[in-house]
């Protein structure tokens, strides 16, 4: 057998025929691209995770809106009813609410929890309109109320299974 044919390249190196110099370039080429793609592939990964946080995040803060400003009407109720407080549910601030349920209207698909925020905003709403005639009788009174709390639990036990559900996403 005939020794392969070498020389020396032009740094000192001997190298001979059926050398891996240009095989060299085309791995450290091939090396470049791939990492390239990989840090590409985590920056999309990582702003799309950011993205799913932060609207997990405001679904969050627009269903706890909503249930705390449910749970401040009813309360406003109750205290001009018992405590003979004036002014109390003309004082509720309505136009938190409406805004923090068209964002939920916004950002959730869900329909059970679309469901829920209605009933909610049925409820509140039959309970305000009926209060706020001022001749009311107790039992009715009691009606209303009870399906505005029953409402009010239904759609934080919705709100919860949705929020768990986009929590538990990877």
């Amino acid at each position: 057998m005939a020794a392969p044919l070498a020389h020396t390249n032009r740094l000192g190196k001997r190298v001979g025929e059926g050398s891996l110099l240009g095989m060299d370039a085309w791995g450290t080429l091939l090396a470049t691209i791939t990492g390239a793609a990989i840090a590409l592939l985590g920056q999309h990964l990582n702003k799309r995770s950011e993205a799913r946080a932060k609207t997990v995040e405001l679904l969050m803060d627009a269903c706890a809106q909503i249930a705390a400003s449910s749970g401040d009407f009813l309360n406003r109720v109750w205290e001009e009813q018992v405590l003979n407080l004036e002014g109390r549910v003309i004082e509720w601030d309505l136009a938190s609410h409406r805004l923090a349920s068209a964002r939920l209207q916004i950002l959730a698909h869900d329909a059970g929890l679309l469901a829920a925020l209605r009933e909610v905003n049925d409820a509140g709403q039959a309970l305000g309109a009926y209060w706020r005639r001022g001749d009311t009788e107790e039992s009715e009174y009691q009606a209303r109320r009870d399906r505005c709390r029953a409402a009010m639990h239904s759609f934080i036990e919705q709100s919860s299974r949705v929020i768990g559900k986009r929590l538990e996403r990877p």
